[in-house]
């Protein structure tokens, strides 16, 4: 009876400290499962915190990059598009410049061929006695000839009776007696002064219905 109650007595000595470490005693093998899932979970959680910060740093670094190769992407573009319109502009200047020298030089050229060619209408008429030679240029027909020898003969005798439609019929008077058929430059042609003044009394014999049905033929003088 009295082992009993100093077993006892022993028993509650040990208080909680006691209950405790034999509780770990007991359980010491669910207590280390316990700590090892613990730690696990941590450093799973802290592995999975470091991988979305640095997943979160790589997207805004690579972000950043392609917006930089972007903006690097439009200069460039914008650079070419300038080049481009200036390549343009300078190429539109050049064949501004060169057409206005084309223009420039047919305008010359045909000045000077104008020239000439009045040089040589004028030449074109020689006064030899009691007649008016003429000398064909480029283009003159027999038609021509006499209209140049009617105008050096109305140079010295002005008439201003004269229409156009006169003047129609005194050049076909004259080429009809001149002959007929193409000439080549350098031919001469010898219209007398009695001959063109025939034709002029003539003209002005002609009845009105006349002189209107020769109105069609000044429009290709």
């Amino acid at each position: 009876m009295q082992e009993q109650e100093e077993i006892n007595l022993s028993t509650e000595e040990k208080g909680w400290l006691g209950k405790i470490k034999d509780s770990v005693y007991e359980n010491w093998q669910t207590i280390l499962v316990a700590l090892i899932v613990l730690i696990v979970g941590i450093s799973a959680y802290n592995y999975n915190s470091n991988t979305t910060s640095n997943t979160s740093g790589t997207a805004v670094e690579e972000k950043g990059e392609e917006q930089t190769d972007e903006n690097v992407a439009s200069e460039e573009t914008a650079d070419q598009e300038a080049a481009t319109e200036a390549k343009d502009q300078e190429t539109a200047a050049e064949q501004d410049q060169t057409n206005n020298e084309a223009a420039t030089n047919a305008a010359t050229e045909t000045n000077k061929e104008n020239t000439a060619e009045a040089a040589q209408n004028t030449n074109a008429v020689a006064i030899e006695g009691e007649s008016y030679k003429v000398t064909a240029v480029r283009g003159d027909g027999l038609t021509h000839l006499a209209r140049k020898a009617l105008n050096k003969y109305l140079e010295e005798n002005s008439d201003d009776q004269l229409t156009a439609e006169h003047k129609v019929y005194i050049e076909d008077y004259l080429q009809n007696r001149a002959g007929s058929g193409q000439i080549e430059i350098g031919h001469e042609e010898s219209f007398s002064k009695s001959q063109i003044e025939t034709a002029i009394a003539n003209s002005k014999k002609l009845s009105q219905k006349s002189l209107d049905n020769l109105k069609k033929y000044t429009v290709a003088r």
